[in-house]
């Protein structure tokens, strides 16, 4: 530590300072240690002082009423360090980059103490971290932390990140945060051109679910929010990044690939805020919470004006079929199911298909529509199916010829997307080929503005009936899964679309 800091505090404020440096120091110890017992590729621990104390602290018995998660995963990410390491150092790209996981990051440079941190001839930085983590069900609580993140490179080409709860610091207020993070992270070796990474989280979380909740297996045995979650999740995304046409009937340029990740990154990111237990407050009202959610989209502007409101019907339900066995299911049926009007007509051209491997599959369809005798325009509906162990998903929007047109051809990118779609999670440790699967479904639509006890029986109703059958059917679901999903998704979208069509003129004029 400099002289010229050392001056600039006063002696407790020093003595805090140490302690600060301590427990930091204690925190990169115990996650090097943690790594090298899991016998990964670190093959010892750091000299850091006599820090035992420290050490004993995180080792110690959680609180009262919580309880201790404790993971690691090794492997290799198609990703230079360099860039990985922006993402990690970043935490307001996390819902984009981790929609399914993350619902909200922020970070900020340290204050008090904290901004005179022995800086190492400034091969550290730290930055404050505030972050809530989420699965997308309104049956699960979401986890929120507040952490200390540093990011210090070791010998040349390897890099650690260690994460530690604020209030682990006794000069800090006390945390508004229930849910503490023990020394945590990930540690980061250059591998060619990517990265090999041993990703490690422990934490401190409020005790089981109720075994009455049907997430509660899968959360109450650390598989919702453990390492190889992140490590699957993350190197999913990474595989989607580098998706490629296989077929393309449009004219578009060489940014197209770019156009339609962001366009399906946006739908991502507004589905799956609409099915957290905490949805954006700044976006959505809940309008009923009995069993299925109703939300009412603040979004939707001039409702008065356009005769409707926009609203999300939600829920979670068990389905006794492997995960992989539903998605292939939804995949096939939910375009078609989302297109009600299709029955009786031609069915809509597929114009993009991006993919990237089996694992992820980015389309764009569109249909004619008649506007008068002489005069036609296109509907498009956007869908992205995504395959991963732990949360797969199939979503999908309408979105507007003239929000393709400004996509395509100026790279506006709308906020006006109106997802529905299905969340498909394990119910067991088996991923996709676990024997029963937690599925969310989120359906949205547009109802007369005066109409929310209307728009809450009517949701209520339909999807209390659909889940009512599922549960009947039991051991005879599979033969029966098509025909219960077709007369749901039939019924709600149908709806939709008939007042949608009522609706052209006024939307036609407001959009122009």
């Amino acid at each position: 530590m400099s002289l010229n800091i050392k001056s600039t505090l006063v002696n407790s404020e020093f003595l805090q300072l140490q302690e600060a440096n301590n427990f930091i120091k204690a925190a990169y110890k115990e996650l090097m240690t943690m790594a090298y017992e899991a016998k990964t590729w670190v093959v010892g621990t750091p000299a850091v002082g006599s820090v035992e104390d420290f050490l004993s602290i995180f080792r110690s018995s959680p609180q009262s009423g919580m309880r201790v998660e404790c993971s690691i995963e090794s492997a290799f990410l198609p990703i230079s360090p360099g860039n990985l390491i922006t993402i990690l150092m970043e935490p307001s790209q996390w819902p984009s980059v981790l929609p399914n996981i993350v619902l909200e990051g922020s970070s900020h440079a340290p204050t008090g103490v904290f901004q005179w941190l022995d800086d190492d001839n400034s091969k550290t930085f730290y930055a404050m971290v505030d972050v809530e983590y989420h699965l997308p069900s309104p049956f699960v609580p979401t986890r929120q932390f507040r952490f200390l993140r540093c990011l210090k490179m070791i010998p040349p080409g390897v890099w650690v990140i260690v994460d530690l709860s604020e209030d682990y610091f006794p000069h800090t207020p006390d945390s508004p945060m229930k849910n503490r993070r023990r020394p945590s992270g990930m540690i980061i070796r250059t591998h060619d051109d990517s990265c090999e990474v041993i990703w490690i989280e422990s934490v401190e979380v409020e005790t089981c679910l109720d075994q009455n909740n049907i997430f509660s297996t899968m959360v109450n045995s650390n598989l919702a929010f453990c390492a190889k979650r992140w490590v699957s999740t993350f190197l999913q995304r990474l595989k989607r990044n580098v998706s490629s046409f296989t077929n393309l009937k449009i004219q578009v340029d060489h940014q197209a690939q770019a156009i339609m990740l962001k366009l399906t990154d946006r739908m991502e990111m507004i589905f799956f805020n609409c099915v957290s237990e905490a949805p954006s407050g700044y976006r959505w009202d809940i309008i009923s919470d009995q069993g299925v959610r109703i939300l009412r989209d603040k979004a939707v502007y001039n409702s008065h004006v356009l005769g409707y409101n926009t609203y999300v019907g939600l829920t979670s339900f068990r389905v006794p079929a492997k995960p992989l066995r539903v998605f292939n299911f939804l995949v096939k049926r939910n375009l078609e199911l989302l297109w009600p009007s299709l029955l009786n007509a031609k069915e809509p051209e597929e114009v993009i298909k991006l993919v990237a491997e089996d694992s992820n599959c980015i389309t764009l369809h569109r249909k004619v529509v008649p506007q008068n005798e002489s005069t036609e325009c296109y509907e498009y509906m956007l869908q992205e199916a995504s395959k991963e162990e732990f949360c797969s998903f199939v979503i999908s929007s309408p979105i507007t010829q003239s929000d393709i047109k400004a996509a395509f051809s100026s790279a506006m990118i709308t906020k006006y997307l109106k997802p529905s779609g299905f969340a498909i999670m394990p119910d067991g440790s088996k991923g996709l080929e676990s024997d029963a699967s937690l599925v969310t479904i989120a359906v949205q639509q547009d109802l007369d503005a005066a109409e929310n006890g209307g728009a809450v029986e009517a949701m209520n109703n339909v999807i209390i009936a659909m889940i009512k059958e599922i549960n009947e059917e039991g051991s005879s679901l599979i033969p029966r899964l098509n025909k219960v999903l077709v007369d749901f998704l039939d019924a709600v979208i149908f709806t939709c679309h008939e007042r949608w069509k009522n609706t052209k003129s006024k939307l036609g004029q407001h959009q122009s």
